[in-house]
């Protein structure tokens, strides 16, 4: 798996995972370069610069999460996932194979839904299909940021991308909820119309240990429309965290 890593041996360590389609290129530098964090931005199986192939199920992608954190060595890190990026994160704190000491999770719901014209279309058309998720992943964004998008999903490919629509479809965590301790930090764009402000909503009631952070003018892809808020939000989150935390009571 390829990854990039910020030069800050020793400091708090913080992973990326990002979301479908997509690869380490979605962060912006205020993420990656954040002041006195260790971050690593991955490249999930079958994207970026990652050796193929993808998966087609959440605990599949997790399982590679998994592996990544161990061979590293990078012990108790903080998650920040997007998207589908967020869904691995869930489930690896659940599973607690790699324990974490908190998730930052943006574009997230309990389940992810995908509609049978975007699973489809990403196999029919994947133009068609990236052209869905910049179309309703934005509440304003300039259109370099658009266009970057698009191509990222177009470069990962329609069977990949298509494995990624289906591992959020079927992804439902909801009964798992209860027993993810990790202290969670749950931001929403208010105008996401890919997973809605309310899924949002609805997983961070469902965490013991949840905050919320609303983001009025922001869709899908709050990183990037408002890359130095959601940077501040996630930089205050983990200064706030204990030197590490159990992932079970």
């Amino acid at each position: 798996m390829h990854y990039l890593e910020s030069s800050a041996p020793g400091k708090p360590m913080m992973v990326l995972i990002h979301g479908a389609g997509g690869s380490h290129r979605v962060w912006p530098a205020a993420l990656t370069d954040l002041e006195g964090m260790r971050v690593v931005a991955l490249d999930l199986p079958g994207h970026g610069q990652s050796a193929p192939p993808g998966r087609r199920s959440v605990p599949h992608y997790a399982e590679a999460v998994e592996a990544f954190i161990k061979a590293l060595e990078l012990e108790n890190p903080i998650l920040v996932g997007h998207s589908l990026g967020s869904a691995i994160a869930l489930v690896v704190a659940h599973r607690a194979v790699a324990p974490v000491r908190g998730l930052a999770l943006l574009g997230a719901g309990a389940r992810m839904p995908v509609g049978e014209g975007l699973l489809g279309g990403s196999i029919s058309s994947l133009a068609t299909a990236a052209d869905f998720i910049v179309d309703y992943g934005f509440a304003a964004a300039a259109p370099e940021l658009r266009e970057a998008i698009r191509n990222e999903i177009l470069s990962t490919g329609a069977t990949t991308t298509f494995g990624d629509f289906m591992a959020c479809n079927r992804f439902d965590c909801r009964l798992q909820l209860p027993a993810i301790a990790a202290p969670s930090l749950v931001i929403t764009g208010e105008q996401d119309r890919l997973t809605p402000a309310r899924f949002a909503r609805t997983l961070a009631a469902g965490l013991p240990h949840a905050r919320l952070i609303a983001l009025d003018d922001a869709g899908h892809f709050a990183m990037l429309e408002k890359p130095n808020v959601v940077a501040e939000h996630v930089a205050h989150f983990a200064r706030e965290l204990p030197p590490s935390h159990s992932q079970r009571p």
